[in-house]
């Protein structure tokens, strides 16, 4: 028996709630310890000496990091598949191409933590990390990034858009990866950090808003 809208959407709801959880302790072990163990720190190019001596100071805290990190993918994946199977038939067209979507992006991600950890393996046996190792993990980074941005936006349209909180998930869906990634990625006016915070809150706020709508859509419906 194929379940109804409402289930998905209660199931998103649940799994939007973990990824929130998730992603604020991600936050708080990344940021509180002697030396940063964010990711993005290493998605993007830096001098391979700087890179090395920053990951190799960053490993034991970013080992726990890309754990929580594989946790918080299936909860991500989890929360927005089913919200758009829930809101499928507002917009079939749109929900197919966001489903196909974020399935890729959980692809590259979970691709991208693959080789950060193999980095760290590297270290730990007294290598270096290369440029070209630096240049691929970016690569794979950027490619996330940009395709989770424009996943985002087409989930925008398929979103319902009623009252005060769905227009506040709607907008932000659309509008903050959308703004943040292209300022990470290509450090816009040197503005890379704040590039890094604004897709921080567009996550986080925008879990929470998820976690809202969809279990008050799947209570109502």
């Amino acid at each position: 028996m194929t379940p109804k809208p409402t289930q998905f959407l209660t199931w998103s709801a649940i799994a939007s709630t973990l990824a929130l959880v998730l992603l604020i302790i991600i936050g708080l072990i990344a940021n509180l310890g002697e030396y940063k163990a964010g990711q993005e720190l290493f998605e993007t190019i830096i001098d391979p000496e700087e890179y090395s001596k920053s990951l190799a100071n960053s490993t034991p805290a970013l080992r726990i990091v890309l754990f929580l990190d594989a946790l918080f993918i299936l909860c991500f994946v989890t929360a927005i598949g089913f919200a758009i199977l829930g809101f499928a038939k507002r917009n079939p067209p749109i929900a197919w191409f966001c489903g196909i979507a974020i399935i890729i992006v959980m692809f590259l991600d979970y691709w991208e933590n693959f080789i950060l950890s193999q980095s760290m393996d590297l270290l730990a046996l007294g290598n270096t990390i290369s440029l070209d190792r630096i240049l691929y993990q970016a690569s794979i980074s950027s490619a996330k990034w940009q395709l989770a941005a424009i996943t985002l936006v087409a989930i925008s349209f398929l979103l319902p858009n009623d009252n005060l909180v769905e227009k506040l998930l709607v907008w932000g869906t659309r509008l903050g990866l959308a703004i943040g990634v292209p300022i990470f990625i290509l450090d816009v006016l040197e503005l890379r950090e704040s590039g890094v915070i604004l897709i921080a809150l567009t996550m986080i706020s925008g879990f929470l808003l998820l976690a809202i709508v969809t279990w008050k859509h799947s209570v109502r419906d």
